[in-house]
């Protein structure tokens, strides 16, 4: 899901589709006028997640006639003491308390204003079923990575409404990578490679197993050798009945060769001339989880599969049964948007498929020059029964 062109789109709050398997694109430009100034922050069960102008979490359905439906209060996360509005020369300026810990310094307090809170106070949401199928017995939990140490906090299907609460997942603290759920149990991805296992499957989750699989040698050894010019994503997928991790090297500065480089480097005219957003996907590791042995082991292919990652849902499916896929492929988006970072000038363009076979990127689409705000986002046709 892409935005639209802001010269077509008058009233700047549109959003359209690209489709994988035509190669077209179809506008839409029926979100409700409320949160026409959202920030997307996920997509998970064909439902996208927004945080409003307030920094309110909401769910919208944006195929099927456009449902909304609003989760807990972002007030009652964990991390977040209130939401409230502050007076200043005579003009009301919405701010936030959000609380965090220091280490060495015990807990305190920063006071940071409602927009700058919508980008940390979720980074990533999913859902463990389609809201819609709850009236059929199957219950909707859904899960965040929240505030600036990535935790986790969930709500149930009984909390949507705006009249529920947020409850944290009291795991070992995190912080979290990645989250996914499979069969009614999440999976969560911690920074070290372990893995923890939930049961949602109950009235309230329980942790059923910690898997400790320390995160992979040699993806450890590429970021250190690497870490002047490139960061690290780590994403966990499912794939035919596996857990797959998906290390992703990203550089802060590619020139047009595809080399990232250092920034005195690439502020060359050569390099300028062509690039909008610096930031690029060099490559992907790819490991599957050895449940016995507890350990991350190197995949050289993933047969037919096509990953999807990036702040949507972690994904994988099948090109034998979407021909329009490229198999043993990552399909990636840019999820690497930080406005402090990046101010006004790029980001989000970071797009494309990566062939774990050849080792090389191309494009999915024309994204053009100016920063996409919010990133693309996958939406899988799938998740809505016929």
């Amino acid at each position: 899901m892409l935005p639209l062109d802001k010269d077509k789109d008058e009233e700047g709050h549109g959003w359209r589709f690209f489709s994988l398997k035509d190669k077209t694109a179809l506008a839409l430009r029926s979100f409700p006028e409320a949160l026409s100034d959202s920030r997307l922050v996920g997509s998970s069960q064909g439902w996208l997640m927004l945080l409003d102008k307030d920094s309110e979490p909401y769910l919208f359905d944006p195929l099927r006639g456009g449902q909304v439906l609003r989760l807990p209060p972002a007030k009652t996360f964990p991390s977040v003491l209130q939401v409230l509005q502050s007076v200043h020369d005579n003009s009301c300026s919405p701010a936030t308390f959000y609380e965090t810990n220091h280490l060495g310094s015990g807990r305190g307090t920063t006071l940071l204003p409602v927009l700058p809170l919508r980008d940390y106070v979720i980074s990533k949401a999913v859902l463990s079923a389609n809201p819609n199928d709850d009236a059929e017995g199957k219950s909707c939990w859904a899960v965040a990575i929240f505030g600036i140490e990535s935790k986790l906090a969930f709500c149930s299907c009984k909390d949507f409404g705006g009249v529920g609460m947020w409850t944290e997942l009291a795991g070992d603290g995190g912080p979290y990578s990645d989250v996914t759920f499979y069969h009614g149990t999440l999976f969560a991805l911690r920074d070290s490679g372990f893995v923890e296992a939930w049961d949602f499957n109950r009235d309230h989750p329980m942790k059923i197993t910690e898997i400790k699989s320390s995160f992979p040698r040699k993806s450890a050894e590429a970021e250190r050798a690497l870490r002047n010019v490139c960061f690290t994503n780590a994403y966990l997928v499912e794939a035919a009945s596996e857990l797959l991790l998906l290390v992703r090297f990203t550089g802060y500065f590619v020139n047009r060769h595809g080399v990232p480089v250092e920034e005195d480097d690439f502020l060359t005219e050569e390099d300028m001339d062509t690039s909008v957003c610096p930031s690029r996907t060099l490559y992907f590791h790819v490991y599957v989880l050895d449940m016995n042995s507890e350990e991350w082991v190197w995949l050289d292919s993933i047969g037919d599969r096509a990953i999807f990652v990036g702040r949507s849902h972690s994904r994988s499916a099948s090109a034998r049964d979407f021909p329009e896929l490229e198999a043993n492929s990552v399909y990636f988006t840019d999820d690497n948007w930080d406005p402090e970072e990046h101010g006004d000038s790029y980001g989000g363009q970071d797009m494309g498929v990566y062939s774990l076979k050849s080792g090389k990127m191309k494009e999915i689409c024309e994204l053009g020059s100016d920063r996409i705000d919010s990133p693309p986002l996958w939406v899988f046709p799938s998740d809505y029964p016929s």
